[in-house]
């Protein structure tokens, strides 16, 4: 087991930050972005066609490419109508929210509305996926609350083994980041928009325009700007790309340059790697299902702790417990997971961490009893963690107390305890949850009005 990791939000304000809300609920509360318009007496010939009512119109969506706005061709979009007690009729979703693809001069569809609307009284904001939860934030400044736009960001998506990038672009003018929707309900997002990465605006702006060709799926026209690109040199900008890679589906071209940020160069590996580096390679190595790689990278970091000189710090990461446990969805890789957790042990004593991934590796090399009784001393000690109560309320149900692991599972939807890794463990089980309903079903309203409040966080400017 392991304790939660977070990315930290940065330095500016985080207001409004809708907290995956279903689609019916983002659109009742998101001010309404400044946009370019097209606007005529009817649509043209072959434009899609979607509301009720004689007023019609169109509008075409730019988004910021660095410090210029341009019109997105071929993107997929989200609009609707926003606070106006009026809705687009017609849409497939039936929600009054329209999820499309721009044409090549980036015009939305064709909108019939009963009463006259100006393009501000729009939402029209990039889209990602096609789950049914979805999450953007909104960006303004400290004091006043304007808007930022045009400011880089990076979405991420906390993953079973680190976090994932999800999104990146830069904000709209009412600065809003696009909407990410996603098949995981409540998933942790965060936003970064402070980094070696957003600071970069040259780098920034070519891992950008790559997403934007992946977003278009221009493939060939994404490997065309990857293969001319001049911030793919070093290792951390190799790493970023894999990054890119990654969050577009690629995952061999993301290995092939996580691979290439490992290769010895002069002379900068004459000097051993940047901390932050190394931590973020094992991220992607965690991701990629690369063990191998992880571990020797994982065993790097531990070094790095315990070189003589060094003393022991209070919050320093148990890095032999995380290895081992990540290396446990590992069949061939369960000896070495053993010993590392043996080794977590050994340096920083028995806690309900290591205890619960001492059990559940033995329980998966065949010593159920005694993988079962430290996973109950464990939950004892962290009954809200969720990945013991996944992982002991599994190994129960696999190994023929299923109404054990029931009531270890309603006592954590009573306790509003949920993750990744309690979702796949509770989806193997079949064990039902509101969360496995629609994302718009009242099971999973009443669940989120008792434990997933939307949130809030705002942060200023450092001065």
């Amino acid at each position: 087991m392991t304790s939660l990791q977070h990315t930290p939000i940065t330095a500016l304000v985080l207001a409004a930050a809708l907290w995956l809300m279903p689609p019916a609920a983002l659109a009742a509360d998101t001010p309404a972005p400044v946009k370019s318009s097209a606007r005529t007496a009817s649509p043209p010939a072959g434009m899609p066609e979607y509301g009720e009512g004689s007023h019609g119109r169109s509008l075409t969506f730019g988004v910021y490419d660095g410090d210029t706005f341009k019109p997105a061709a071929n993107t997929p979009y989200r609009l609707f109508l926003t606070a106006k007690g009026e809705k687009i009729h017609g849409t497939p979703s039936g929600d009054g929210i329209l999820h499309g693809v721009t044409d090549a001069q980036g015009r939305t569809a064709w909108i019939w509305t009963a009463q006259p609307h100006a393009a501000s009284d729009f939402t029209l904001i990039r889209r990602i996926g096609d789950g049914p939860w979805g999450h953007f934030f909104q960006l303004s400044a400290s004091g006043d609350n304007e808007p930022l736009p045009a400011w880089p960001y990076i979405l991420t998506m906390r993953q079973r083994w680190g976090e994932q990038w999800v999104d990146l672009g830069y904000t709209t003018r009412q600065g809003g980041t696009a909407y990410f929707s996603h098949d995981m309900p409540a998933a942790a997002i965060s936003l970064s928009i402070e980094s070696r990465t957003t600071d970069n605006r040259i780098c920034f702006g070519e891992l950008d325009a790559v997403n934007r060709k992946f977003a278009q799926d221009d493939e060939a026209g994404a490997e065309q700007l990857i293969a001319a690109m001049r911030c793919a040199d070093t290792p951390r900008q190799q790493l970023d790309l894999a990054h890119l890679l990654l969050m577009a589906g690629h995952e061999e071209q993301a290995r092939h340059w996580v691979q290439r940020a490992r290769q010895w160069r002069f002379p900068e590996s004459l000097k051993r790697p940047d901390k932050a580096l190394l931590e973020d390679r094992l991220n992607l190595e965690r991701l990629l299902a690369m063990p191998d790689l992880a571990l020797a990278d994982a065993l790097a970091l531990q070094y790095r702790q315990v070189k003589r000189g060094r003393a022991p710090r209070a919050d320093d990461p148990d890095l032999a417990n995380e290895i081992a446990y990540y290396l446990a969805d590992f069949q061939d890789y369960l000896p070495q997971a053993e010993a590392q957790v043996r080794e977590s042990i050994r340096r920083a004593g028995p806690n309900p961490y290591n205890q619960g991934t001492l059990g559940w590796i033995l329980a998966l090399r065949g010593d159920t009893d005694e993988g079962l009784r430290l996973m109950r001393e464990s939950y004892r000690g962290i009954p809200r963690n969720e990945e013991i109560v996944a992982d002991y309320g599994l190994t129960l149900w696999r190994h023929g107390q299923p109404e054990h692991a029931g009531r270890l599972w309603d006592e954590a939807r009573a306790q509003c305890v949920w993750g990744r890794r309690l979702h796949d463990a509770m989806r193997e089980a079949q064990y039902p949850h509101p969360y496995f309903q629609a994302a718009d079903s009242p099971a999973v309203q009443k669940y989120r009005q008792r434990c997933d409040q939307p949130r809030t966080k705002r942060k200023t400017v450092a001065s």
